[in-house]
């Protein structure tokens, strides 16, 4: 593996976690995203609603789009090792509150389904590290 598949790893992520978020950055989509998470969660046999929904609740699913859409396309554009570091230790601080929100705030199971992304996404990414960094400056230039 080269020190370019490791932007590679770092780009791919970014796109997933570009689609993702898109959505949420977007008034209208990021309601159509939440109820279709909603409509998932049905099917797993969950509730299929949430309560009323306010515009604290609102602002808060706009700004995490827009941020996540902002982390995406940094990354996107210039992804780095740093970078990536940051990102596969972030992923796990978000499926620990995913864990913690369905565990203890009783938020919709569905969302479990966001943690092996999350814990895919930070192992690709750390693999991805650990194999450029044991590279010889030889065998990065070969590659």
């Amino acid at each position: 593996m080269t020190i370019r598949s490791s932007s590679t790893a770092v780009r791919l992520w970014a796109g997933i976690d570009l689609a993702v978020t898109l959505p949420m950055a977007i008034p209208p989509w990021a309601l159509w995203f939440v109820d279709t998470l909603w409509r998932l969660n049905a099917l797993l046999g969950g509730q299929d609603t949430a309560g009323p929904v306010d515009t604290l609740y609102l602002f808060f699913l706009f700004l995490a789009g827009t941020l996540g859409v902002t982390w995406a396309l940094a990354r996107l554009v210039r992804p780095s090792r740093t970078l990536s570091v940051i990102d596969a230790l972030a992923r796990l601080w978000v499926a620990g509150l995913i864990v913690y929100c369905v565990t203890v705030y009783d938020a919709p199971p569905v969302l479990l389904a966001f943690v092996l992304t999350e814990v895919a996404g930070a192992a690709h990414q750390a693999w991805s590290l650990f194999v450029t960094t044991r590279q010889t400056p030889s065998t990065a230039a070969a590659g």
